[in-house]
Parts: C-alpha cells; structure tokens; sequence
C-alpha cells in the first residue's frame, strides 16, 4: 500500500513562489494498492490537489493498469475538500465508476452538494453532465468500510473473507465545535495484508492534554496525518484570533500522537500563510525520541510496504 500527497494546504490555495517546497494546493491524499497487477486508488478529499491525482489515476487508466472503479471519501464538504473535483479528470472519461462518501450534513449528502456546486450560472457544466458514474453513499460513527479488489465499497465483509479487500476503513465522525458547522469526518485506512494502519485527522480543532477519542481511535496506528494549521503563538494571541476555527496546533497534534502510540506524525493542512521557511523553522524545533515525524508535501510518497 503507498500513501501519496498531492495537496497539503487548509483553507485556500497558496500560488507563491515562497510556498513551493512544501506546496499550495488544498488537501488531497490518495492511497494506491496494486492486487494481481491492477492498481486500486482510495482518495481522500478533493481539493485542488485531486486535479493532479486525477492525471495520475487516468494515466493508469488508459494504460488498463489502474481500475476504473474506485472510491473517494470526504472529510467534510468545505470548499477547500471539495473544489477540485470538477477538475477531476476521471469524471470525463466514461465507463469510470467513482463511489463518493462522506458526511449527511444539512440532508445533503456529497452528491447534492456537488451538484449545487456546479449549477448554473457559476459553471460551465453541470454534475449531470459528467461522463463519470457516480455513487453517493454516506459514512456514520464508528461503522467500517471495506473496499475490494474490484474497488468497489460495501459495508459488508465479502464473502466472510479478506481475500478479496483492497483497504478497511474505520470511520469516527466528529461534530462542532470540533469544526464549524457540522464537524468533519476521521478515517484510519488499514492494509489487510500487511497490517499497516494510517490516521487521517484534520480539519479538528483538538483540546489541550488531547482529544481522548482520537487518540482511541489512532491507537498503535504506524501514521497519523494531523491538522497543524496553527502554531502556539498563533492560537493563543489577542490579536487574530482563531479559537473556534476548527484547526490545530502542531502542540495538539503531538500530544494526540504521543498518547495514541502512533509510530510518525505527518503534519497536514498547512497554514495557507506560512511560507516555506516558516514550516522549515517550525519543523526544525519539533525534536522528540519517541515520535518520528515525516514533513507533508506535494508528491511526497510513503511506502508503507516497507514502511
């Protein structure tokens, strides 16, 4: 199983020269699992980020190497998590069948969002209009998914078996004010065969000595990708504050993966204003023994198969 980035950043895109190393484009992470010589993708989000994941994921397509049947999860339906997907190159192509899940929010499911996204007069195309076929399911606390080899979702375990599953996907969905309005939804996606587990949590503002149900749910996960939009300084000043806008600290973060036992830390969700040499200081002070933590960047690829 491979965890790769293609968008690191909160709340908008950063187009500046001084935020490149690290990237500007809004979160997007995908999975990639190969089983009898077909890869299976799992995305994560749809910022502007999934634009490049799509490139990625068609190319595999056209060459009959990548499966034409997947799935994409949603944290929440901020635009941030949600404005790449029209660009999303899959959607164009037909004979793609792509399973969208994420949260009932306002009895709007992602479908219904997406295709208010996208009515007229502020797009081109409508979502009827994508070539795609599209399947809307919604995720609930504590429930688990599994995707097979097929790449298909169900709530079921196939067969009684795990021979035929690509990826298990335990859910935990959090609500305000964890993030305004309607909170936001956690995934730890784990490899059946090897075992490995990775924690996807951002979009959450944590609580000072942790938040005790993550850190449950991450337990003993091999990697945590947490919010870290805020430094301490940040969080706590008089001047610009941001107490209440559903984000953590780098603090947090560590706090959460210390108590959950995690092997990395993979800070996420970056501040749109920090540029690279303020996320380089930041990192460079973080030094713990107990805890490894690998810096998120665009196209940064971790192989959890010999992970």
């Amino acid at each position: 199983m491979q965890l790769k980035f293609f968008g690191v950043r909160g709340s908008y895109c950063s187009p500046d020269k001084r935020m490149m190393e690290y990237g500007g484009k809004t979160s997007c992470v995908a999975f990639f699992k190969e089983i009898d010589g077909k890869t299976i993708p799992l995305v994560i989000d749809s910022g502007i980020g999934i634009i490049d994941a799509g490139k990625e994921i068609l190319t595999g397509i056209f060459s009959g190497k990548c499966s034409r049947e997947f799935t994409i999860l949603f944290t929440h339906l901020h635009p941030d998590h949600t404005e790449g997907f029209t660009f999303f190159a899959p959607n164009f192509i037909p004979k793609v069948k792509i399973h969208l899940y994420g949260m009932y929010a306002l009895k709007k499911n992602v479908g219904v969002v997406l295709k208010n996204k996208m009515a007229p007069p502020t797009y081109p195309i409508e979502y009827k209009d994508l070539k795609s076929e599209r399947v809307h399911g919604v995720t609930e606390d504590g429930e688990r998914l599994y995707i097979t080899s097929e790449g298909k979702p169900t709530k079921k375990l196939p067969n009684n078996s795990m021979d035929n599953v690509a990826y298990i996907i335990d859910v935990m969905q959090a609500y305000a004010p964890s993030h305004p309005q309607q909170g936001a939804v956690y995934y730890r996606v784990t490899d059946p065969d090897s075992k490995k587990s990775v924690v996807c949590v951002w979009d959450i503002e944590s609580r000072r000595g942790g938040d005790q149900r993550v850190i449950h749910f991450s337990k003993d996960a091999d990697i945590m990708i947490h919010d870290t939009q805020y430094t301490d300084e940040e969080y706590n000043s008089d001047k610009a504050v941001v107490q209440g806008f559903g984000h953590s600290t780098y603090s947090m973060a560590i706090e959460n993966a210390l108590a959950a036992n995690v092997k990395t830390l993979i800070p996420f969700h970056y501040n749109p204003v920090h540029t690279d040499e303020m996320l380089d200081n930041i990192m460079n002070q973080i030094k713990l023994e107990k805890l490894n933590i690998i810096r998120s960047k665009e196209g940064l690829v971790v192989d959890l198969d010999h992970y």
